[in-house]
């Protein structure tokens, strides 16, 4: 038995038995490669059940327990890039293990070419339901991203960066009346380092550029590349986010936003939300994070859970929450030319229809690189004639 998932695509229904093993209970999710179901398992793991290629050795799946059984849209079947993306992901979450993580369980393939993968069922609240476009209390704030950070260093320190850190994809739990948060959907990450490294990466350089514009650094906007502090920038726009109720740069378009974040300076959060009691030392480590040059925030997760703790314990200290000094930062560019290129940013972006993605749509936008280098060289051709009208003029 099949039914519609909201996207209208015929999927599984709940009953239905996936693999021989797990049981659909309903759906939990869906993204624009992705269906992610509710599931117990029926069964355990048999050869020959399904076609399948395990990644490694599965988890534990005894019978009876309920599980995130992720599914690659049946359309998608035949899109080998889909298949690699998903298999890739499956790999990343492999090595990643942590109290604020959910852990890998299975993956393999069904008789019909569709990939699955199972994981830990993590049951609470996104972050964005949590904080409902309101700002949190500060010290709950800061409790909630020590977590996201502890997430973060599981990954970093394996040489994965996230690469599309934000509230959808942190879960919140209570457990013993306190909150329990874990970082999920690792579909976009990037490897830094080890064996995956250059067979994984190459799947992120098709022309585009990943990630959700509110929540991008400047140097993934750019097409730069980027380490561990292109999600320290991401995890200080969540708590911006969360101790003022908004993301500190938001525009009509993806393009607008992103380009805000590569020129325009957050306003104070105390600003931004003056009813809200945000103590001195948690605004000054928000606008560490949110430094447009990598090497003025925390250089790691670690560092910025120090920071963490040091508000927690005294509020008004804003001395021990200053982030290591580092070496400057190669390859930036200057205030100037940095605004002639958003300017042509802005005037391609306008020549352009863009319809806005519906709100129910929880897949991050993804906005060609193409797109940007395109106004990147108008920008820089716009400059070049603007020297060379100056020195025909001096002559």
């Amino acid at each position: 038995m099949s039914s519609k998932t909201p996207s209208g695509s015929i999927a599984f229904a709940p009953g239905d038995i996936v693999g021989g093993r797990f049981r659909l209970e309903r759906l939990l999710g869906e993204g624009g490669s992705s269906l992610v179901y509710v599931a117990e398992v029926v069964a355990p793991p048999t050869q020959g059940a399904i076609a399948c290629e395990p990644v490694g050795a599965p988890g534990s799946l005894e019978v009876g327990r309920r599980v995130a059984l992720k599914l690659i849209h049946p359309h998608l079947v035949r899109e080998s890039q889909v298949a690699r993306r998903f298999a890739r992901e499956a790999r990343i979450l492999q090595r990643l293990v942590g109290d604020h993580l959910a852990s890998f369980l299975d993956y393999g393939e069904l008789p019909n070419g569709q990939l699955f993968m199972a994981q830990e069922l993590v049951e609470g609240q996104s972050l964005d339901q949590l904080a409902r476009g309101r700002p949190m209390p500060p010290e709950r704030a800061m409790n909630i991203l020590l977590q996201v950070c502890s997430a973060l260093e599981v990954a970093h320190d394996a040489g994965v960066i996230h690469r599309d850190l934000k509230p959808l994809n942190v879960i919140v739990e209570t457990r013993d009346g306190k909150d329990h948060a874990r970082v999920l959907d690792f579909g976009m990450a990037k490897i830094l380092r080890g064996e995956l490294k250059h067979s994984m990466n190459v799947l992120t350089q098709q022309n585009m550029v990943f990630g959700t514009p509110e929540y991008v650094s400047p140097e993934q906007a750019r097409g730069d590349e980027i380490d561990e502090r292109s999600d320290i920038y991401s995890a200080g726009v969540m708590l911006y986010e969360l101790i003022t109720g908004t993301v500190p740069f938001q525009s009509n378009t993806p393009i607008a936003t992103m380009t805000a974040h590569l020129v325009e300076q957050p306003e104070a959060p105390s600003r931004r939300a003056p009813e809200a009691p945000i103590p001195p030392a948690l605004e000054g480590l928000v606008m560490h994070a949110l430094a447009k040059r990598p090497g003025e925030r925390y250089p790691g997760a670690r560092a910025m859970a120090a920071a963490l703790r040091s508000a927690l314990a005294d509020p008004s200290d804003t001395n021990s929450i200053h982030p290591p000094a580092a070496a400057p930062d190669p390859g930036l560019w200057d205030t100037d030319l940095a605004l002639h290129m958003a300017e042509s940013l802005r005037r391609t972006e306008s020549q352009l229809e863009r319809p806005t993605p519906p709100e129910s749509d929880p897949s991050p936008p993804r906005v060609s690189r193409g797109l940007i280098w395109f106004g990147i060289g108008a920008a820089l051709f716009g400059v070049l004639l603007g020297i060379l009208m100056s020195l025909v003029g001096a002559l």
